[in-house]
């Protein structure tokens, strides 16, 4: 067993109420998500109570009942358990933890830490193009339109259209933008003094 496994169970032995409090939390939120959810979908004046069909849902009440549910997760289950969580972990490292044990986790932690590049491009370029889809179908007048009136095709085309304005009006400045910085180092670099070369002496 390597040295890094040793000393949590070392940790989880000797604090393993702390162990406990926290599995409460994870069963907490769990059970707090799973009843929120319920609620949430029989209630009576979301979606009809829970007896719409996916034929009765528009793309703007689709979206609606995502943000509430969300919204009240977050107020209902998140907040409590996240200051639950707060509250435990201040007492145990305030109160319980050892400093000899706080050094060493901290020691860790700090061998721990390693930086790490995240590619956040995709997920962005994603999420302007369903901001884009959005507009499109807004503009079209269907954002209330229930999605059985609709052809699966239409969301399909709504989505190339925003993906086709989306790089026009962040891709043609973007270019422009290019074109000028490129034009600029070009002018540098035929502006700088060329230097002779110098034959090579033969001795």
């Amino acid at each position: 067993m390597s040295e890094e496994f040793k000393f949590w169970m070392g940790m989880i032995k000797k604090y393993w109420y702390a162990i406990i409090l926290y599995s409460l939390a994870l069963v907490g939120f769990i059970v707090g998500a799973i009843v929120v959810l319920s609620l949430y979908i029989s209630a009576p004046d979301i979606a009809g109570g829970g007896v719409w069909t996916f034929d009765d849902f528009s793309l703007g009440a689709a979206l609606l009942w995502i943000i509430f549910l969300v919204l009240w997760e977050l107020l209902l289950v998140v907040l409590p358990v996240a200051a639950y969580l707060g509250i435990v972990t201040a007492i145990f490292w305030y109160a319980i933890l050892s400093e000899e044990d706080k050094v060493a986790m901290k020691e860790r932690e700090k061998r721990e830490k390693h930086p790490k590049k995240t590619e956040k491009g995709g997920g962005a370029a994603g999420f302007i193009f369903f901001l884009a889809f959005l507009c499109v179908v807004a503009i079209d007048g269907n954002f209330w339109v229930r999605s059985g009136d609709l052809s699966y095709s239409y969301y399909v085309y709504a989505y190339l259209v925003g993906v086709m304005w989306t790089c026009i009006v962040l891709g043609v400045p973007a270019l422009i933008g290019g074109l000028i910085y490129l034009s600029k180092k070009w002018k540098q670099i035929s502006d700088a003094p060329v230097t002779p070369e110098t034959p090579d002496s033969n001795i």
